[in-house]
């Protein structure tokens, strides 16, 4: 079996699941298309996991604030590239405790919540941050055997190295990549990835300025103690 186009790093696990209805489907399937069937052909595929992004709904449509006023307006700034030149995108972002010690780009994964097998087909894919990190939200079908589990249980690796099956990452749902290229509300630079702030505005600060913001206001103990969240900061 030759894998193409499908985003998979080294050391990859892939499951390989026989739907037992498929044999029985190819006729039926061969009547409609003899019979001029054309909508099993026009729906959509399952949006594959590596490509799902849910950075629309976090970053601001404009940016707003100190930042319009002292932005220069120039508009040839680009996102950073990578060696090959072509310019970086990643969807989701985590923090690699275990070997980076350091935010980096995530991988998004989906298992059974019975089994823990990655065997689960889902009956829809994510479409927010609600979806993957509410549980429960998603349900699907089990592949595996002797297993009647039904929902998806989402997690998050490091995409920066090869991972074991265990090993899992902290998910920065507030941290995406800068893709509308909105100015830091601090510096005024444009930079990649970016946090997005939860105010009114969602003001977008660099991670070096967040970084400086954090030291600042934990060394003059500012920070505020959330009921639910526990100890946060505000916006800028």
């Amino acid at each position: 079996i030759v894998f193409q186009n499908c985003d998979l790093v080294q050391q990859s696990i892939v499951h390989i699941v026989q739907n037992p209805q498929k044999s029985s489907q190819k006729k039926d399937e061969a009547e409609d298309n003899c019979a001029g069937g054309t909508l099993k052909g026009l729906e959509r595929e399952p949006e594959s996991l590596t490509r799902v992004d849910l950075s629309t709904s976090i970053l601001p449509s404009l940016s707003e604030g100190l930042a319009v006023i002292l932005d220069t307006a120039n508009k040839s700034i680009s996102l950073p590239c990578d060696k090959s030149g072509a310019a970086s995108y990643n969807s989701f972002y985590v923090f690699c405790k275990s070997f980076c010690r350091a935010v980096k780009p995530g991988k998004l994964r989906v298992r059974c919540s019975v089994c823990k097998q990655g065997t689960l087909t889902l009956a829809r894919g994510p479409s927010c941050w609600e979806d993957v990190l509410i549980p429960n939200r998603i349900t699907g079908v089990c592949q595996s055997q002797r297993c009647n589990g039904n929902i998806a249980e989402f997690y998050f690796k490091c995409g920066a190295h090869p991972t074991s099956a265990s090993e899992t990452s902290v998910a920065l749902n507030l941290i995406t990549t800068n893709s509308r290229r909105i100015t830091c509300v601090t510096c005024t630079d444009v930079g990649s990835p970016v946090l997005v702030f939860q105010c009114m505005h969602r003001h977008v600060i660099c991670l070096d300025c967040f970084h400086l913001y954090c030291v600042t206001m934990l060394n003059d103990r500012q920070f505020i103690h959330d009921p639910e969240l526990g100890y946060s900061l505000p916006c800028v």
